[in-house]
């Protein structure tokens, strides 16, 4: 995947992580913007800067101060070495972020979740009125009591979210075309579950599955039919290849394992750390 593919899906990111990095004595996002586009680096955002704010709900940028957290420094050094899988975090931090157990807060997460699910469920772009009767559907499973969280839910959303997964590898929107000035159009785009994943991407959506489920790291968790398909979901690849992945994953971290006794359970004895992928 060349580098323009990747600053184009992911806009300011790239400036951003370098900024914090490189520059982390400068407090004012102004002066940040103004520092990346003198060393050659891409601000479209240029009046908010807006992804200053997605690293920080992500964990990679500290709340106070204009630099990159621990977790951040370990996620620039993955992007610059394996951005293929870097994407595959990302789409991870954002699908994640948002949980059931504190259902109010990161809405825009959770709008993420809705698109990505009805994608993978019906394998297809929805029309405005499908997407909104999904999401409705969905919105039914939420108490009363926790906000109008259907106001994450716009046009808005939903391209964002086709911005953010169209850089994914191996990819899962294909037919999308571009203006000459980088405007992407996904009218005749078209969506596909893919064969695999990053065996990175996979270790965090066993994760989340955990979380969700109210398991701790350390604990056994059973893996039946429908947590598979949360999984797959998660990371928006086939069913039939969870049985692929989960053996790709266990060879590649020690800290996952499996017992196979009556059903299949899954044991993550902490929680995946970035500089392990």
């Amino acid at each position: 995947m060349s580098r323009i593919h990747i600053l184009k899906g992911f806009s300011d990111l790239d400036g951003a992580l370098w900024g914090l990095k490189y520059h982390p004595d400068l407090q004012k996002r102004s002066d940040i913007v103004q520092t990346i586009l003198e060393n050659g680096r891409t601000v479209t955002d240029r009046s908010r800067f807006e992804v200053l704010q997605l690293l920080r709900e992500w964990g990679l940028a500290e709340r106070k101060q204009q630099q990159l957290t621990p977790k951040g420094a370990e996620f620039y050094s993955l992007w610059e070495m394996k951005p293929d899988v870097a994407i595959d975090v990302l789409h991870g931090l954002q699908y994640g972020l948002w949980t059931q157990h504190t259902p109010a807060q990161h809405q825009a997460s959770w709008a993420y979740q809705k698109v990505s699910d009805y994608l993978w469920e019906y394998q297809r772009l929805p029309q405005t009125q499908d997407l909104v009767a999904y999401i409705y559907d969905s919105l039914e499973e939420l108490d009363e009591t926790q906000g109008d969280i259907a106001d994450a839910f716009s046009t808005k959303s939903v391209n964002g979210v086709y911005d953010w997964l169209f850089p994914l590898s191996p990819p899962v929107l294909e037919g999308v075309s571009e203006t000459s000035t980088g405007r992407r159009n996904f009218r005749n785009a078209t969506f596909t579950r893919r064969s695999h994943c990053s065996a990175a991407l996979f270790l965090i959506g066993l994760s989340w599955m955990a979380r969700e489920a109210g398991n701790a790291f350390g604990e056994l968790v059973a893996i039946d039919g429908e947590r598979r398909k949360l999984v797959c979901r998660f990371c928006l690849i086939e069913e039939s290849r969870f049985d692929f992945m989960l053996n790709e994953t266990l060879r590649r971290f020690s800290y996952i394992s499996v017992q196979r006794t009556v059903g299949l359970y899954v044991v993550i004895a902490k929680e995946p750390a970035i500089a392990d992928f």
